[in-house]
């Protein structure tokens, strides 16, 4: 979890969805097979020289290469976060050097999840955001639940441009689900509202 600012409450922290592992484990699984057949069909003598002993090395050698190549992706994935709070977006990757990068919310102008038939079956995606002063999209790649990360992230930039507390940040509004300025009945006060220029886009294939 990241550093808080004073007054500062995390909303919501996602990573990337598991799946990125499958990849990696497809290949680590294709490795220790073809290397065990391969060492099982190898002769177990050349010559005069047995070679037991340095199969049964090379196969070691190999489920422990496997084995520290999947710690490390998992080590890269336990370190990669996005949070969301009540002002602002903080992306953190990095292992032995952090990176971490944060977005305002009252700088985001836009933002565009793209699930295709994999990522709606599993529940993973993008998320792309368009936000003022920068040049380019930042986008959060396979990561969980790319539509419920962009959908509170609508309530808590509209929370933050009128001013009032987002679910479980503390304060009023802690309980239940978010309920804009008059959705008791009646209109809502003068300048309620989305965040000028906001709009969000849900593509999908």
């Amino acid at each position: 979890m990241p550093q808080m600012m004073p007054g500062e409450h995390p909303i919501r922290v996602t990573r990337q969805h598991w799946t990125v592992f499958l990849g990696l484990g497809l290949a680590g699984v294709v490795a220790l097979v073809a290397g065990i057949v391969l060492l099982v069909v190898a002769p177990g003598t050349v010559g005069s020289f047995k070679l037991r002993d340095i199969k049964l090395l090379i196969g070691l050698l190999l489920g422990v290469v496997v084995l520290a190549t999947f710690l490390v992706r998992w080590v890269q994935w336990r370190c990669t976060s996005f949070t969301l709070t009540n002002n602002r977006i903080i992306s953190r990757h990095g292992v032995l050097s952090r990176y971490t990068e944060s977005i305002a919310l009252d700088r985001i102008q836009d933002s565009r999840v793209v699930q295709r038939l994999l990522g709606r079956a599993f529940g993973f995606g993008d998320l792309e955001l368009e936000s003022a002063g920068r040049d380019g999209n930042e986008v959060f790649n396979h990561i969980a639940d790319p539509a419920g990360f962009s959908r509170d992230l609508l309530i808590a930039v509209e929370a933050r441009h009128t001013g009032q507390p987002f679910p479980g940040a503390g304060g009023a509004g802690t309980s239940g689900t978010y309920a804009p300025p008059g959705a008791g009945g009646g209109e809502p006060p003068g300048g309620y509202g989305p965040a000028p220029g906001y709009s969000q886009r849900h593509d999908g294939t």
